[in-house]
């Protein structure tokens, strides 16, 4: 895991160095152990690596210092997290053998060993065991193709000197960040917003339809768009690359989507299924364990996390796994609630430590850490966020980083994936659209045993996505448009933002089937910004997070299958749960009560503000947007009464991340 940056002055226009050094330092928290540049002149041709202050000294590289006064108009800056082959042969940029390719790259690929092998066969040669090289040489010898062949999380940046071209990827599901800024003729990269935006580069300017529609409604920027809440910035969205010549546009092209099959392949048995489900989960989390630096898992509770934890469990005692990865007994990291047992999953958690004799580390998330840590997490985000569910996480990270383990498998993307988050409106509208009354009434029926849920509104929302997809975009509009806007909201703000959100239809309404509503939660509406949380908070304490459910052989061969096996007998999971067993224990593979990544938001924020008497004073940078003395109101109801919790985090995020910015 690293923080790459580059920038290319295509004019002609030299790099400027301190600009270079400063964007880059900006990154050192995901990547402590090295550093690294590249200055180019495309004209020339000519290419010539450089070291800074805490480069490898064996490496013999001239430092950045002395490269003043030439006429390098293309740069790229590196920081180092040492993951695989811990020897300098790992530095970056990269040379490819000729030295025609030079990358810097963010990520993991995983099958790096395979690929390796393979393009061993045609004849490259390597000088590392990095997976970093593997790449080189794979786009040398299949060019853009060879994304297909990866498997991974990746951001990287290849300069083609010969050709004088730049071309940049982000891996299938955005697990890793890229973002770029084009300004005239110049075009600059980075792992995060904060190396283009600051000193020596992009002022600050918040995007107004960002801040509008997260102020409204809590939405965030489009990651399929490629939005951000910052003017001039874009994230080169998932399954996207980007190629970049002299002269040409800046135009991100996809290279990959989740396909949906026209007709759901059925093996011949439920049993091939779930075998086939099994077999690929153990070998995706096999991948995800190669490393040369400390593993450990987080453990939640619940049955995605657990069933990585058991799962590393079985390979370390049936297939002989290394200790030396791993240590003699597995290492897990969990938040835990001690004072609140609504939130408190420590009897879950141990349960699935007795289960594997791991060795179970806890960490006790605090209001009063998370007002001393909130700018600094607010800072290492980028971007404002939702709720404090988050903060949990980085309580976790930091936890690792103290008992030094390197690397931290999670168990994001299992609900986008496997229908976790009850999308059972879409699942019921399937039914009755295929005319499978019987099922339909089944499902229903024990959909709500399970979840609790009334059939009623079960029934209604069914039939809701019975309608065709221009019907219920319609009655989104309808509604949007007779919602008075909010009374907090400035008037003059909402005003100049109101239309543009109104004609901002999202994604989700298009999805009326549950294949499409789940893909779109995969690339767009949900699973992209809690990677971009998962990310932030794991490099802000230089922790690289992987995520077995994210394997692409996993995730299509998922959507292979007929939607049933996601949501069946009123169990969401249904085909997850069904793998685990002999696996994971029957009382957590099969619980349906499990909190997710929460923490106790309402009796932190009212902590927060009493803490905080002065946020919303008179002055405060959010008053741009809001209405101070409404604000203070409507909190102090909020405090007295209750009401939207997260409509009053949504304040308190805007406020904290303008002052943080702004400053």
């Amino acid at each position: 895991m690293c923080g790459i940056y580059g920038i290319w002055h295509r004019d002609g226009q030299p790099v400027d160095l301190m600009a270079l050094r400063t964007a880059t330092s900006r990154l050192r928290h995901r990547g402590p152990d090295d550093e690294g540049y590249l200055l180019a002149n495309p004209a020339l041709g000519a290419c010539t690596p450089y070291a800074g202050a805490e480069t490898d000294r064996r490496l013999g590289l001239p430092p950045l210092d002395h490269a003043g006064g030439k006429q390098d108009s293309l740069a790229f800056g590196f920081r180092r997290l040492a993951i695989l082959d811990l020897s300098p042969a790992g530095h970056q940029p990269m040379a490819s053998a000729d030295e025609r390719f030079w990358i810097v790259f963010n990520g993991e690929i995983y099958n790096y060993i395979e690929l390796r092998e393979e393009l061993q066969r045609l004849g490259r040669r390597f000088r590392s065991g990095s997976d970093t090289e593997v790449i080189l040489a794979a786009y040398a010898q299949w060019g853009a193709a060879c994304l297909d062949r990866l498997n991974g999380m990746w951001a990287f940046a290849i300069w083609d000197r010969e050709r004088r071209t730049l071309f940049l990827a982000r891996d299938r599901f955005g697990i890793k960040p890229l973002y770029y800024a084009a300004t005239g003729q110049t075009f600059a990269f980075a792992s995060e917003i904060k190396a283009l935006v600051g000193p020596h580069a992009l002022p600050f300017e918040p995007e107004p339809l960002a801040v509008y529609q997260f102020l409204a409604d809590g939405r965030l920027p489009s990651p399929q768009r490629g939005a951000t809440f910052f003017v001039g910035v874009r994230a080169l969205p998932p399954g996207h690359c980007l190629r970049i010549e002299a002269d040409s546009a800046i135009t991100p092209q996809r290279y990959y989507d989740v396909a949906l099959p026209d007709n759901h392949h059925q093996p011949p048995s439920m049993n091939d299924i779930i075998d086939a489900y099994r077999d690929l989960f153990i070998d995706s989390v096999r991948l995800e364990l190669r490393s040369d630096v400390a593993v450990g898992t987080c453990l939640s509770g619940g049955v995605d996390s657990s069933s990585i934890v058991c799962a590393v469990n079985r390979l370390m005692r049936q297939d002989g796994l290394s200790a030396a990865q791993i240590g003699e007994r597995q290492k897990t990291f969990s938040a835990v609630y001690e004072s609140d047992g609504r939130y408190n999953e420590r009897r879950h958690i141990e349960r699935v430590l007795r289960s594997t004799a791991a060795d179970g580390h806890f960490v006790i998330p605090t209001v009063e850490r998370l007002n001393a840590d909130l700018e600094r997490l607010a800072w290492h985000q980028d971007e404002p966020f939702q709720s404090t569910s988050i903060f949990a996480q980085w309580c976790v990270m930091g936890l690792a980083r103290e008992r030094g383990v390197t690397v931290l498998l999670d168990g994001q993307g299992a609900d986008e994936l496997l229908a976790g988050y009850r999308p059972y409106a879409r699942y019921l509208g399937d039914l009755l659209r295929h005319g499978r009354g019987t099922t339909f009434a089944r499902e229903m029926l024990l959909i709500s045993a399970r979840s609790g849920q009334s059939v009623l509104p079960l029934l209604r929302n069914a039939l809701i996505f019975t309608l065709p997809a221009p019907a219920i975009e319609l009655a989104y509009a309808g509604r949007q448009m007779l919602r008075a806007p909010s009374p907090v909201v400035r008037a003059d703000f909402a005003a100049a933002c109101r239309r543009a959100a109104l004609a901002d239809i999202p994604s989700w309404c298009e999805q009326t089937s549950l294949d499409r509503h789940l893909r779109d939660a995969i690339m767009e509406s949900s699973l992209p910004h809690l990677l971009r949380y998962e990310d932030r908070n794991s490099m802000a304490f230089s922790i690289e997070s992987r995520v077995p459910f994210l394997d692409h052989r996993l995730v299509e061969f998922v959507f292979q299958q007929a939607p049933h096996l996601r949501i069946r007998h009123g169990w969401t999971k249904w085909v997850h749960r069904q793998a685990m067993d002999g696996l994971l224990p029957d009382a957590i593979a099969w619980r349906s009560d499990k909190v997710g990544f929460e923490t106790p938001e309402v009796a932190w924020q009212r902590d927060l503000l009493a803490a905080r008497p002065d946020l919303f004073a008179d002055g405060a940078a959010c008053g741009v947007y809001l209405d101070l003395p409404a604000v203070r109101r409507a909190v102090e109801e909020w405090c007295a009464r209750g009401g939207d919790t997260r409509r009053v985090w949504r304040w308190i995020s805007l406020e904290i991340w303008l002052r943080v910015w702004g400053r």
